[in-house]
């Protein structure tokens, strides 16, 4: 439960309301609504929000300075995309962030990266414990449905004359190979703000740089370089995103390690067409971080 969500339960207990009531007073249809907010299943609209301020905090005693400032930063908090929320979208179902729906410790996924669909974990296949692998994923990636991320427990021992896995098979008693003679590949890392296209295969222990695009269909089977486009089966590249010396810029600013207030400040940079604008605003933030540690 939430700060905001304990607040609301406490405004409204302090008022004598019942959930009914309280939900009738915000204009909600019944009281599903509000024990889903007190329960921090749901969040509150800003003007809502400014609703219970207004008609019930006001009313309930004299605001000190400090209640004040204490709402103000409620206001903030709830204006603020969380990377904790499963849910980015409001009342659609279809897309998730990752990193909140998480139970294997071997996938690390960083803030605000989602996936087209509704849960996460069964796009990882043969990511077995004993191989000790782990698949990485950067912040602000963007997942399309169909992907498969395919781990090192795939592989089977290739220095024989055989591949077939008598050990992991019932009724052969065949001794677990040596981990020395599977082709392991090591751990599979996604770099930031990487758009994955839909029904793309990543293969065990390919690294994909920040700001990828990997087109969908595709099997990547050997690394990708950062802001670079690739497609195909296997892939191969179709272009740079840009010149060397935005890519290098960007590499140095790392926007996706900013607060969310300072990334929200600068989504029209981010998202603007003109790239000489961009490369401008880069070269003077990073050439004042590089002055101010000297």
């Amino acid at each position: 439960m939430s700060k905001l969500s304990e607040k609301i339960k406490e405004i409204r207990l302090e008022n004598g309301m019942s959930q009914d009531e309280m939900a009738k007073a915000l204009g909600y249809a019944n009281r599903s609504a509000i024990n889903k907010i007190e329960s921090g299943q749901r969040g509150i609209s800003y003007d809502k929000l400014l609703i219970l301020i207004r008609d019930f905090m006001l009313n309930m005693k004299e605001i000190s300075e400090e209640d004040v400032k204490g709402i103000d930063k409620l206001i903030e908090e709830q204006e603020k995309p969380s990377p904790m929320a499963i849910h980015p979208i409001a009342n659609y179902r279809n897309e998730i962030n990752v990193k909140p729906t998480l139970t294997n410790k071997n996938i690390i996924v960083g803030d605000f990266t989602y996936i087209a669909d509704r849960e996460f974990e069964s796009h990882v296949t043969h990511l077995y414990e004993w191989n000790n692998d782990r698949l990485i994923i950067g912040k602000f990636c963007q997942i399309a449905s169909g992907i498969e991320f395919v781990m090192n427990g795939a592989n089977h021992q290739m220095n024989s004359v055989t591949t077939f896995p008598f050990f992991s098979l019932d009724k052969w008693q065949a001794k677990t190979p040596n981990i020395k003679d599977m082709p392991l590949k090591g751990d599979t890392v996604i770099g930031n703000d990487v758009w994955i296209g839909q029904n793309a295969v990543i293969m065990p222990g390919v690294h994909i740089g920040d700001g990828a695009i990997i087109g969908c269909n595709s099997v990547v089977s050997k690394d990708v370089e950062p802001y670079t486009i690739v497609a195909g089966n296997p892939i191969r590249v179709i272009r740079k995103r840009f010149d060397d010396e935005l890519i290098e810029l960007l590499e140095k600013f790392k926007w996706w390690d900013k607060s969310v207030g300072e990334i929200k400040e600068m989504i029209p940079i981010l998202t603007c067409s003109n790239l000489n604008k961009t490369k401008e605003f880069l070269q003077n933030k990073c050439g004042k971080s590089k002055n101010e540690n000297s």
